[in-house]
């Protein structure tokens, strides 16, 4: 018996169990997807780290090197289990030219803000390695690219590369794609490119200048952040940016999390999406069923029993829907994980994410499972006597619907029957509304976490305010040539309506367990301001301190307390005046007025405004014709394109697919409904049909009671995203430790306000149009004969 009606249940009612077969396939398809990219990206990073070897602490240095001391040191220190130096030959993105097929200049990498670097393959360690992950060989005359500039600038195999400095020229060939397991980021400051042993000989003084990566290897990572401070204390060479091992795995997989977050938010909402149109179903079948169900009840079968007739539907429905949506997500996961591939090289899939992503797809199977039994549950409610007297007991309805048409002179009798219907009973129509809220919150959050990383505003999260340009000297041996040079180019512009300038020193301080720890500072007239405080302000006096979140965690500290620095053989304490968001340096930063006089600058950066009529872009690039090399000269929108440019890309691509699939839920949905809702106003059309509307009146009735409440949907899902959109998204940032704990997200108005509001109740009305159709084929006859 459980199979007959089993069987003739998928007979009669074809479209709608199609309709949820897809919604269970779709939410474990995107479940089981998230799972994967999520699996894929930490074992690819790992793979990748495990053959290359990357350091826990890298170094970078410019200017003389006593590698003596830098030995001595190593070995004194008892964590560390290797250490090496390499050399790296910087040379600058306009010395390198891009040839095309007919020998003539293409491009040159001069707009790349990332410092290039020359180098050669390590022995053992700190590899370089190709999509296969093997040990990159790079023969005399080649050169390999690292994957980053590919994508930047759409190089392929083969092609030619000038490298042009004072009087020499050499010629490469691209032969290989180098992965970089340090420096595979853009939100990284450096790149490198791989040369033969051969090339890198001859080019050694003759070309760039040198700069010195020191790493060091320890048995646990963790002990980076401690050698960092023992080191720096030491006066061993410094003159560059230091980096640890936990910032490079986290620069190396932002790209991949913000789309994973992506991903997780949609099947989510797809998912609750599965539930509304089970339920809906379920009370459909079991209100069109009532009088069986009443029978059944009167002859003694349990509510077990009784239920497990209509479950059986459902739980194969959604064994069909989780497996072909675990098929698909694997056919499929080239799509997403298309970024992975290329920044850590092809990998097979990982028996881990094999796993995962089967226990994802259960998931989803008992998650449905217990949600049909919970609705259901439903039938212990219902007793013989409403069931087989009244005709009732699923849902009964309550009190009529006042027509209203006697006080009607302003709207026809179709906008009124319409809007009354929908207003008096809107719990009948509520599951439109549902659909298009979740729609909303599917297109809108991830459409405005874009706009945030594009926007202007986002420079704030990356400790600068919002200014037209940015300029940072380089740490060396020339930085204060490079700083006297960018301020007599500054005083005697007249296009400047401001500027502000910093100088970055090192001071030490002592955290909760009372070890000395340095601090990087960023001292300037304007240090602190414009940027974003979860607690307090910027220092308003010199002896005040804003310091940055990690920095506040790490240190125990909040806006109000007093902390102490130790600078040029003194103690002085300064009062925390607030605590901001950075994701630069690794989130380690520090802001303050005071001058910290007596210590050697590690960086000098300005952040200028121009007066109005001035262009940006064209300013920037005098700018840096001038200053010349060493000095980087950017847009603070060029700034925050080429840093976050990797993130945007794959951010919009999700974008697009996320908002097909949200109006194609819309779309279904509401032509599902309107299905069945047509089936069973059928008396009620053959009535309306019979006292004189047509079946034009009839269709314009059902499109407005669809829009109105499609309307009130958009309208609650718009409100929404303004209320819990930045909540989801800093839950997210807060998991991933970025330096980020909340962010404003910059809502992209024409989109949220009118674009997506106005695409999503255009589709509605197109689905609805088209299942009104439907209302000519009803003949009134019939029904009044049935």
């Amino acid at each position: 018996m459980t199979w007959l009606m089993f069987r003739n249940d998928l007979t009669r009612s074809k479209m709608i169990n199609l309709s949820l077969l897809l919604f269970m396939t779709l939410s474990a398809a995107l479940a089981v997807s998230s799972v994967i990219m999520t699996v894929q990206t930490f074992t690819s990073i790992s793979e990748l780290y495990r053959v290359a070897q990357p350091p826990h602490f890298v170094q970078m240095h410019k200017g003389e090197l006593n590698q003596k001391e830098v030995d001595e040191f190593m070995s004194s220190y008892e964590a560390v289990t290797h250490w090496q130096t390499s050399t790296m030959i910087d040379v600058y993105g306009e010395s390198l030219r891009i040839l095309d097929r007919d020998g003539a200049i293409a491009y040159d990498l001069s707009d790349s803000r990332l410092d290039i670097g020359l180098v050669r393959q390590n022995a053992t360690r700190d590899l370089l390695l190709n999509s296969r992950h093997e040990k990159a060989t790079i023969h005399q005359g080649e050169l390999g690219m690292p994957v980053i500039l590919k994508q930047a600038y759409g190089l392929e195999i083969g092609d030619r590369v000038i490298l042009t400095w004072n009087d020499i020229t050499r010629e490469f060939v691209l032969t290989d794609f180098i992965l970089d397991s340090m420096m595979n980021s853009t939100m990284a400051s450096s790149t490198r490119i791989l040369v033969s042993d051969e090339d890198f000989q001859d080019l050694s003084g003759q070309v760039g200048e040198n700069e010195y990566l020191i790493e060091a290897f320890f048995a646990d990572p963790k002990e980076a952040s401690a050698f960092q401070t023992a080191y720096e204390n030491a006066g061993l060479p410094q003159n560059g940016q230091a980096i640890t091992y936990t910032i490079i795995f986290v620069l190396s997989a932002l790209t991949d999390i913000v789309t994973v977050f992506v991903l997780l938010l949609v099947s989510t909402l797809s998912l609750i999406v599965s539930f509304i149109c089970v339920r809906f179903t379920i009370m459909a079948a079991l209100e069109e069923d009532i009088g069986e169900i009443g029978t059944m009840k009167a002859i003694g079968l349990p509510f077990a029993d009784i239920r497990g007739l209509y479950l059986i539907k459902y739980r194969v429905l959604a064994v069909a829907g989780v497996t072909i949506g675990y098929v698909l997500a694997l056919l499929t996961r080239s799509v997403f994980t298309e970024h992975i591939s290329a920044t850590f090289g092809h990998m097979r899939l990982s028996p881990s994410a094999v796993g995962l992503s089967l226990g994802a797809g259960c998931l989803v199977f008992l998650l449905i499972n217990h949600y049909c039994k919970a609705v259901l549950r439903g039938i212990k409610g219902i007793t013989v006597v409403d069931a087989l007297v009244r005709g009732r007991g699923w849902r009964n309805r309550r009190g009529g619907i006042k027509d209203g048409l006697h006080r009607s002179r302003k709207l026809s009798v179709n906008w009124v029957l319409g809007v009354r219907e929908v207003f008096y009973r809107f719990r009948d129509w509520m599951i439109v509304s549902a659909v298009l809220l979740i729609a909303v919150l599917m297109i809108a959050v991830p459409v405005n976490l874009l706009h945030t990383f594009e926007a202007p505003e986002f420079i704030t999260y990356m400790g600068s305010a919002l200014e037209d340009i940015l300029i940072e000297v380089e740490n060396g041996e020339n930085i204060e040539n490079g700083y006297r040079k960018v301020k007599e180019v500054l005083q005697n512009d007249a296009g400047l309506e401001s500027w502000h300038e910093y100088r970055r020193v090192r001071v030490q301080t002592t955290d909760m367990g009372k070890e000395m720890l340095n601090l990087h500072i960023d001292s300037g007239d304007n240090s602190g301001n414009g940027l974003q405080y979860l607690s307090g302000q910027a220092p308003e006096s010199a002896n005040e301190i804003a310091i940055s979140y990690l920095n506040a965690s790490r240190l125990g500290v909040d806006a109000g307390d007093i902390m102490v620095l130790c600078f040029a053989d003194q103690e002085q304490e300064f009062v925390v005046s607030g605590v901001y968001q950075d994701v630069t340096s690794g989130g380690y930063t520090a802001k303050s007025k005071h001058r910290f006089p007596g210590l050697a600058a590690e960086k000098y950066s300005f952040s200028i405004n121009l007066k109005d009529g001035i262009g940006v872009e064209g300013k920037a690039v005098a700018w840096s014709r001038v200053l010349g090399a060493g000095i980087n000269v950017d847009p603070m929108e060029q700034f925050i394109d080429q840093t976050l440019g990797g993130v945007t890309r794959q951010l919009r691509s999700i974008v697009l697919v996320v908002t097909i699939i949200g109006a194609s839920l819309a779309m279904l949905i509401t032509a599902l409904f309107l299905k069945l809702r047509l089936a069973k106003d059928l008396s009620e059309i053959a009535v309306l049909k019979a006292i004189g509307f047509s079946e034009g009146d009839i269709k314009q009735q059902y499109m407005i009671k669809v829009g109105s409440v499609s309307a009130a949907g958009i309208l609650m899902g718009v409100l929404l995203t303004d209320v819990i959109g930045e909540r989801v998204v800093n839950f997210a940032l807060n998991l991933a430790g970025l330096g980020v704990k909340k962010v404003e997200l910059v809502s992209d108005l024409p989109v949220q306000y009118l674009l997506c509001p106005l695409f999503l109740l255009m589709l509605v009305l197109l689905a609805t149009w088209a299942a009104a159709k439907s209302v000519r084929e009803y003949n009134i006859t019939s029904v009044i004969n049935e």
